[in-house]
């Protein structure tokens, strides 16, 4: 998580500064990027994320309030907007299509190395969360991935407690069947 910048520099924005928006895109920005890539998993549909939560950052930096942190406004936003993303149809159509070619480089990939085990790992844990429902992947990103909260992943998603638990529980069962699975064919490891 990132540090939060200063209350004044974001006072300043919101009386139209540009130069103090720039300030907030700039510190922000990496951190805004992470969140867009881990939900989205593509490079280029997460820089069009992260430019237009910015946007809507700056049309709406009028209705922010200090008592909330800035960025969990921005992940709602981000939230927001990777959402409305995954479940277009284009994405349904692109991640049938990148299951086929998962499958068959999953059989193939060896290594030896701890540090490319780890690698094969984050890997294996994009590959099984592509695989769950929109909100099963913001839940599991924004609370397992990303460290959030409880009540800052229900702020972000406009969620119940009861659906987060929900929703993670199920996301946190099919990603470690689908990682159990992965290490029990390959015989990797014997157990999770």
């Amino acid at each position: 998580m990132t540090t939060p910048i200063e209350q004044a520099v974001i006072q300043r924005a919101q009386e139209g500064n540009t130069d103090a928006f720039r300030k907030i895109v700039d510190h922000y920005q990496s951190f805004a990027y992470a969140v867009s890539f881990r939900l989205l998993g593509h490079v280029e549909e997460a820089e069009d994320v992260v430019q237009e939560a910015f946007i809507r950052l700056w049309k709406n930096l009028y209705k922010y309030r200090p008592e909330v942190k800035l960025t969990t406004w921005l992940y709602r936003i981000i939230a927001n907007l990777c959402l409305d993303y995954l479940k277009s149809v284009h994405m349904q159509q692109k991640k049938n299509r990148v299951a086929a070619q998962a499958l068959e480089g999953l059989r193939s990939y060896e290594s030896a190395d701890e540090e490319l085990k780890a690698s094969e790992l984050n890997e294996m844990i994009q590959k099984a969360v592509e695989e769950l429902t929109p909100k099963q992947k913001a839940v599991f990103i924004l609370r397992d991935l990303e460290g959030l909260s409880v009540e800052e992943v229900c702020s972000i998603l406009s969620m119940s407690a009861g659906n987060l638990k929900s929703n993670l529980y199920y996301a946190r069962k099919q990603v470690s069947g689908k990682l159990k699975e992965y290490y029990q064919t390959t015989d990797k490891i014997t157990t999770l």
